[in-house]
């Protein structure tokens, strides 16, 4: 019996009867009620031991804080995407939640860091979700699994040399994740040979593995790759190629900027594409637009985010510089200007621009904001929060502190 038990058994039967047991309390709580005649003894234990447990418990010792959770390099998924998912969670049409995982696999996204606890709970009932919630936690899984021994299968699957032969595609998807961390070009040699045999799908799902560790010695691969047949496989080749500001692709695209840029006093010029060719579209831009968008802008647009930030060292001396050059063309060629540096600042991870775009008037879009912020030093996160605060940008706030890394 616990020392509170104890005690209302005492009050209910009477200190005659039974007594306090002062010894089965905390010995300052004992101590301060002894010497007393039993009734004053049991209520003034009673009344310390109340107080005992209000006031907590001992600080620990101080103990070392977990190491931080590895970063995940893939893009978040978008805020629609997330919506979804949470109405996912929450058990609205629960089993498509699995086709949601694929989907976001297979364009290499990531899902939300904070969404990850939520994931992991519910494979844990489900163990067909195990695999695929897995390989959504990407590097942060075996982090999380030595967290909470629960959540073990996050540490993926057996990693053995059959898995990428005889393996279900989660499994091999996961084998390729962890080869690619311990060696980036053999991983990509192990894809580059079952790559013909692999269904569109399948392609487009392992080719987002190569974010992981990716460099120049991946371009040749991903070249090729700007041919496939699947049009998911060559937006995701494009978009893995336009993070390497030393590409091919991102030279060819260099080009196309540049000549849609003319300089006029103190005045930037610049000018949209007239037509969308196939050169453009084996490169990733993608002709039709989405909903209240312009042809045109949206083809600028997709130039600007997958051309190197360094071909605009030519128009000014730096990011903030070139911002506030007045765009002799208005507000239909300045939108897309700048939500295209923002993308490019993501992809390229280029902190001084990302500075500049978060501090450029007029504002950049709410959904550039979260990638800018996670692209700067964690020391810098909440500067940069106070200043979306300051500037009223409250739309932003909360997407902004989802988006950044856990």
């Amino acid at each position: 019996m616990t020392g509170w038990e104890g005690l209302v058994s005492a009050a209910l039967l009477g200190t005659q009867r039974r007594p306090a047991e002062l010894g089965a309390l905390p010995a300052a709580v004992g101590k301060l009620a002894r010497g007393e005649d039993p009734a004053r003894e049991l209520l003034s234990a009673a009344a310390a031991l109340t107080v005992y447990r209000r006031a907590g418990a001992v600080p620990l010792p101080a103990v070392a804080p977990p190491a931080p959770a590895p970063a995940d390099e893939r893009p978040l998924a978008g805020p629609a995407a997330v919506r979804r998912l949470d109405r996912l969670l929450a058990g609205e049409q629960g089993e498509v939640l699995p086709e949601w995982l694929r989907a976001v696999a297979a364009r290499g996204l990531r899902v939300p860091p904070e969404r990850l606890p939520a994931l992991a709970g519910l494979a844990r009932s489900r163990p067909s979700l195990r695999d695929a919630v897995a390989a959504a936690a990407g590097p942060r899984g075996p982090w999380l699994a030595a967290l909470v021994p629960e959540w073990a299968f996050l540490a993926g699957a057996d990693t053995g040399p059959d898995v990428w032969r005889l393996g279900a595609p989660v499994a091999r998807r996961t084998w390729l994740a962890q080869r690619r961390r311990e060696d980036p070009a053999a991983a990509r040699e192990a894809l580059a040979r079952v790559w013909a045999a692999e269904p569109a799908a399948r392609r487009a799902e392992f080719l987002a593995v190569l974010v992981d560790g990716l460099s120049a010695a991946d371009e040749d691969f991903l070249e090729s790759a700007l041919d496939d047949r699947s049009a998911d496989v060559r937006r995701l080749a494009a978009d893995l190629l336009a993070r390497l500001p030393g590409s091919r692709l991102a030279a060819r695209m260099a080009e196309r900027a540049a000549a849609l840029v003319t300089v006029e006093g103190d005045a930037l010029r610049l000018s949209l594409p007239g037509e969308c060719d196939g050169p453009m579209l084996r490169d990733g831009v993608r002709a039709e637009p989405p909903l209240a968008t312009g042809r045109r802008a949206w083809w600028f647009r997709q130039i600007v985010a997958a051309t190197p930030l360094s071909l605009w060292s030519a128009f000014a001396s730096g990011p903030r510089e070139l911002l506030r050059r007045s765009l002799a063309r208005g507000a239909a060629v300045a939108e897309p200007f700048r939500v295209g540096l923002a993308e490019a600042a993501g992809r390229q991870r280029d902190r001084e621009w990302a500075r500049a775009l978060l501090a450029v008037k007029p504002p950049v879009p709410a959904k550039a904001v979260p990638e800018l912020i996670a692209v700067l030093p964690p020391g810098e996160w909440a500067a940069a929060l106070a200043g979306l605060w300051d500037r009223r940008r409250g739309d932003t706030l909360n997407a902004a502190v989802r988006g950044l890394p856990a």
